[in-house]
Formats: structure tokens, C-alpha cells, sequence
């Protein structure tokens, strides 16, 4: 069973894009899925993503629909008990995923 989903909406990050991921991926605790919708990007965005060989990413493209519609789309794809959100140009730093678990199980 997936504990987390982390939803990542995507639209045209390419400067970002790879360093967050590796920020989630690096994560201590790795009970995880990423959810990456990308919302319409015109810009190599998918391309950077694609580049990823990990099976805990799951990939989603649709047209443009803003950043709500998508998140709201990888929220009904996610398989984990929890969901956690995260922008396609934030980083994570100190294990969020970690510290959490420790308050729910």
C-alpha cells in the first residue's frame, strides 16, 4: 500500500522541474508515489520528467485548465492513504515526509 501521493502540478518549470524532484526523491521515507500533471506546458517540462527512470512517477498531460483542475486531476489518480501537495518549483528539505509519518502511524 502507497502512504503518501505527492501531487505535483506542472506548467511550463523547466528551470525547476528536475530539482524538485530530486528534492522528493531524496526523501528518508520513500512509501511514496508522485503524481506529476502536466497542465498544457509548451516549454520542455515533459521532457525533463520523462528523463526520470522511477517507478514510483506517475506521469498525466492534459490541456491547460489552470493549476487547481490539475491538481484536483492527480488527487483522483493518487493511490496513497495520504496526499501531499507540492509545486513544480518548491524544494523539499528536511524529510517532510519523514516528519509526518512519525505523527500518523
Amino acid at each position: 500500500m502507497i502512504y503518501f501521493s505527492v501531487i505535483i502540478p506542472l506548467f511550463n518549470k523547466e528551470k525547476f522541474i528536475e530539482a524538485t524532484l530530486r528534492s522528493v526523491l531524496e526523501q528518508s521515507f520513500t512509501n511514496f508515489e508522485i503524481i506529476i500533471v502536466n497542465d498544457g506546458s509548451t516549454d520542455t517540462s515533459e521532457e525533463i520528467v520523462l528523463k526520470f527512470n522511477d517507478a514510483r512517477i506517475k506521469y498525466f498531460s492534459k490541456k491547460n485548465e489552470g493549476v487547481s483542475v490539475a491538481r484536483n486531476y492527480g488527487v483522483q489518480q493518487a493511490k496513497g492513504v495520504y496526499i501531499a501537495l507540492l509545486d513544480a518549483d518548491y524544494l523539499w528539505f528536511l524529510n517532510p515526509l519523514d516528519a509526518f509519518s512519525l505523527f500518523i502511524f
